[in-house]
């Protein structure tokens, strides 16, 4: 595969238009293996369609005769209890009320019961078709699997490489030769994990719950009347009523919880250099006088900067000759320029912009970037809304036609956000570097899944399934491993919560009449719960040879002697997991 330097470019003029062939060829492939005959299932399709039809169009009918029954009741009664009210002349009321009772017992009655029988007639028929094109259907909706998603990707992408789980060996890689610290899931919950490599150099897309204690403002107010005496016009003294609402507020802490989605990247490509940068409100801006005006600003603002810096001896920034670089990408945290400029060369600040400020085909300027060292943190925001699982069940379809529609956008939405996701590395020369440093060594459970994926595991199952009972908010899930092989692995999982208690501060405040009044203040003390359970977690086999949706032979003889039925498993990508206890 030719090297690619240009994202934006290379996406528009190759990998968009190769991606969107091999996922069809896919798809077609399965449908010729699953041998569903198409025109029977448009035929069954259409009829079902002509079923559907019938019944809106029914039900919206004995919707009005409904409304109509509603009406003449309400008129009847409205009619005669006037006639009643009124008596003498106006008894003449009862004949309209008369008339609407036999308008409803006479006519619609007889309608809706009519509309019901034709109806549930509809029904059955359409229960019955819809029942044929999902047996027509069967044979391609089990063909579907999890790997499906990531195969198409390296198919498209070959030097990127997408593992079947996130596994201990990976992640040691990262922490010993990388320096990936140990501490980063403290207060952070995996949902989902997707390791992997490019050009061996590795990786990991995670989507984590993040929590820290932050801060509530809770209020509380009375009302005190009081009155007064004041002179009127005539200067008399008159008694004033008086009234105020006193407010008190109390700051108290709080848990918060926000989902996050990053890719953490492993690269020995200056591995002295530490930055962060943000989404700049410049990028992606149409050339105009206020929005280049707006450029100039920034561009001043980082030479004035880097000016003081260099003064004041605190930094050794020094800004490039690509001053629209230096404002939309804004790393002037940086601390190393030497390592800085061997890494963004005026090719790679070029294909920078270029992608901070195209808004059509990829994201546009959406990502955080922090380097630390040889960890590179990329979080785009649109990676936070991409499903990375492909679940099979997304893809199941009574209609073959919208199966394959759904197929192939799915697909090549999956490829085009995690394609934008790695293109803030991609633009850089040395990150497309191939590995230099000494592979792992494959040590003893190196290819067992690691504790992220225990936890996204225990995240799928449901964090509910292990909280607390009194926990009255979000669920952070920490794993540990209790034991087993590299194919099943027990694991204790304990979730964290916290339990609410009721609190009242009494705050003085001082009121317009001159006092001190006591204003109550409510609020709630969270207060830490924890529960623990397990699971089991076991690896799905991916090999063509072996039945698709198995597990390996030692996790089900782990689930034998647990005494746990198969239909208990969840299956999630290249792994499953059963909840213990």
């Amino acid at each position: 595969m030719s090297d690619f330097d240009e994202p934006v470019k290379d996406y528009v003029g190759y990998f968009k238009e190769l991606h969107e062939r091999n996922v069809s060829e896919y798809f077609e492939a399965l449908v010729r293996e699953s041998k569903v005959d198409e025109p029977a299932n448009i035929e069954t399709v259409s009829q079902l369609r002509v079923f559907e039809a019938s019944i809106e169009k029914s039900s919206s009918t004995r919707g009005w005769w409904r409304f109509a029954r509603i009406a003449s009741i309400t008129v009847a009664v409205i009619a005669a209890s006037l006639a009643i009210w009124l008596g003498d002349w106006y008894y003449f009321l009862l004949v309209p009320s008369l008339a609407a009772v036999l308008f409803v017992f006479l006519k619609v009655n007889k309608e809706v019961n009519e509309l019901n029988s034709k109806l549930s007639t509809l029904e059955a028929k359409r229960d019955k078709k819809a029942e044929e094109a999902w047996q027509q259907m069967a044979p391609l909706n089990r063909l579907h699997t999890w790997e499906a998603a990531r195969t198409l990707f390296q198919k498209t992408y070959p030097d990127i490489q997408l593992d079947s789980y996130f596994s201990e060996g990976r992640l040691e890689d990262l922490y010993e030769n990388y320096g990936l610290s140990s501490g980063f899931n403290d207060g952070r919950s995996v949902l989902i994990s997707q390791g992997g490599a490019y050009k061996e150099n590795p990786f990991v897309i995670a989507r984590y719950i993040q929590h820290w204690i932050g801060e509530k403002t809770y209020f509380g107010s009375i009302v005190i009347t009081w009155t007064e005496q004041v002179r009127n016009a005539n200067g008399d003294w008159e008694t004033m009523h008086r009234s105020q609402t006193l407010t008190a507020s109390v700051i108290k802490p709080f848990p918060e919880y926000q989902v996050r989605s990053s890719i953490i990247f492993g690269h020995e490509a200056a591995p002295n250099l530490t930055f962060s940068r943000g989404p700049s409100s410049l990028s992606g801006n149409e050339e105009g006088f206020f929005n280049n005006w707006q450029k100039d600003r920034a561009i001043k603002k980082v030479e004035k900067k880097a000016k003081k810096a260099l003064k004041s001896g605190t930094s050794k920034l020094t800004l490039m000759a690509n001053r629209e670089f230096e404002a939309l990408f804004n790393a002037s945290n940086r601390d190393d320029e030497i390592e800085f400029r061997l890494l963004y060369t005026p090719l790679a600040q070029q294909e920078v912009v270029n992608l901070l400020n195209d808004e059509e085909v990829g994201y546009g300027d959406d990502f955080t970037f922090i380097k630390n060292g040889q960890i590179n943190f990329v979080e785009p925001a649109h990676l936070g809304e991409t499903r990375f699982d492909g679940d099979p069940r997304l893809f199941a379809s009574l209609e073959l036609g919208a199966a394959r529609k759904f197929f192939n956008e799915f697909h090549q939405e999956y490829f085009r956000s995690l394609y934008f996701g790695f293109a803030p590395l991609l633009a850089v020369p040395l990150y497309r570097d191939d590995r230099t440093l000494a592979k792992p060594s494959l040590k003893p459970g190196s290819q067992a899944s690691s504790f992220w994926e225990h936890e996204a595991m225990a995240n799928f199952i449901g964090s509910k399934n292990f909280a607390h009972p009194e926990s009255v908010t979000q669920n952070l899930l920490k794993t540990a491993a209790i034991g087993g092989t590299i194919e099943s692995t027990n694991v204790k999982v304990v979730a964290h919560g916290y339990r609410g208690e009721p609190r009242l501060d009494i705050i003085p405040m001082l009121g317009g009449d001159g006092h001190w009044h006591n204003v109550p203040v409510s609020w709630t003390e969270y207060l830490p719960v924890s529960q623990e359970s397990e699971i089991i977690v076991g690896v799905v086999p991916v090999d063509d040879s072996q039945e698709k949706g198995s597990v390996s032979k030692g996790w089900q003889k782990s689930l034998e002697n647990e005494g746990i039925s198969p239909e208990h498993v969840l299956l999630r990508g290249g792994l499953a997991a059963v909840f213990l206890r």
